[in-house]
């Protein structure tokens, strides 16, 4: 499965769901509602392909149906909110960098586990640089992210597409803080 997920850039942040969803309906971001593993979807709206940056000379989107075209038709669902932050990551997650120095930490998975200890005060340390920051400062180089809920846009490969300036801009205006993106990728 491939998805490109949106979500707050603060990792505390929280929003009314139903005041999102309204305005991403009057955006036509989302259309109608289906059921898909038993949860409800949303298929794309009409001005969807416009709020959705693709790349590439010729990217590949399926708009079609469940069960006829697999889990990697284009479609919308959103994620439940967490009473604290939780890390995202799939099959494709690269070793963040350090904001400062850019070096590299292999180590990232003993970095989630301390950041787990101690969510609101932990501070990452560069071995390197000495400089410190939030661990949802590191660059995960758009393959993961910290967050308490979101908007996951299924279909999206790595590097297809991105949200537009236009559709990020509705985001914030409804939520009163910034938002990004990071791609999922689970192969099972």
């Amino acid at each position: 499965m491939n998805q490109l997920i949106l979500h707050p850039r603060d990792m505390f942040a929280s929003y009314e769901p139903e005041i999102l969803h309204q305005a991403l309906v009057d955006l036509a971001f989302l259309a109608d509602t289906f059921t898909f593993d038993g949860k409800p979807h949303y298929r794309p709206g009409e001005d969807f392909l416009e709020l959705m940056t693709f790349l590439g000379c010729s990217p590949v989107i399926s708009l079609g149906e469940p069960g006829l075209t697999g889990e990697d038709f284009c479609h919308i669902s959103t994620l439940p909110e967490h009473p604290e932050p939780i890390f995202v990551h799939g099959n494709n997650i690269k070793p963040p960098r350090c904001p400062h120095c850019r070096e590299t930490r292999q180590d990232w998975q003993t970095l989630i586990q301390e950041w787990e200890q101690d969510k609101q005060g932990y501070r990452h340390h560069c071995p390197s640089c000495g400089q410190e920051c939030a661990i949802n400062e590191l660059k995960w180089r758009q393959s993961a992210g910290f967050l308490r809920s979101g908007i996951v846009v299924w279909g999206i490969y790595e590097g297809e597409a991105v949200p537009s300036d236009r559709l990020l801009a509705c985001l914030q205006q409804h939520t009163q803080t910034p938002w990004t993106y990071f791609y999922y990728r689970n192969e099972s």
